[in-house]
Order: C-alpha cells, then structure tokens, then sequence
C-alpha cells in the first residue's frame, strides 16, 4: 500500500511542479513576484511531509490499531505547526510576494491534504494489502 501511495504522491508533486511552472510563466501575474525556488521547495516539502505522515500513520495502524484515532490526530496537528511555520518563514523571506505565496501554499495544502486523507480511507478500508 504503501508503494501505491508514493507512486501517487510523486505523481501529484510532479503535477503540482508543472503547475507551478505554467503559473509562474504565463499570463499569470499573480504569482510574478514569488521566486520559482520557493514554489519548488513547497512542493518538495508538502510531497515530504505527507509521505513521512503517512508512513508513520500506516505503521501506527499495523503495530497499536486501537491507537490509530489519537497517533493520526497527534500527527496532523504537529504537521499543521510545521506548516504555519514554513507559511510564516516564506512570507517573511519574500515580502514583496508574501501574500502570494500564502495562496500557492494553501492551495498545495489543501490538494495535498485531499490525496493524504483518500488514501488513508483507502487503507483503512482495506489495511492488510493492495
């Protein structure tokens, strides 16, 4: 399962980098002023994040499946943490563009969120294999 879920995840993070690509240089000025490095490292780093999240949570199911509800809950609230500080520390390197990068940041927040949280219902659904 485990496999599946980073096969998708790199799948979306290379979608998530074109995206980010197509953005920064076409028509849209909206994200002009955000150096293309940040956007790269954002994706990188959500693709990193949720693939140690989900990692540790599916090991929390196989080894304590009575735990799963607080180590998941316990997970995503030290994971929103790490996000506000990476939000606050991009926004202060760039102030030019701050408010732009929040939005692309959240905005890869919330796909990221959506993938992590469907393939989680999928193993829960089915956690002995593919």
């Amino acid at each position: 399962m485990m496999k599946r879920y980073l096969t998708g995840l790199g799948v979306l993070s290379a979608a998530m980098l074109l995206l980010a690509f197509v953005a920064k240089w076409t028509a849209l000025p909206l994200f002009a002023p955000v150096p293309t490095w940040m956007l790269i490292v954002s994706v990188l780093y959500f693709a990193a994040a949720y693939g140690v999240q989900y990692w540790m949570t599916v090991s929390s199911v196989n080894k304590h499946p009575k735990a799963f509800v607080q180590f998941f809950l316990a997970t995503t609230v030290g994971v929103l943490f790490l996000h506000i500080v990476i939000l606050v520390g991009g926004m202060l390197m760039n102030p030019a563009g701050g408010k732009r990068f929040a939005i692309a940041f959240l905005l890869l927040y919330v796909v990221y969120t959506v993938f992590m949280t469907v393939s989680l219902v999928r193993f829960m659904k089915n956690p002995q294999g593919e």
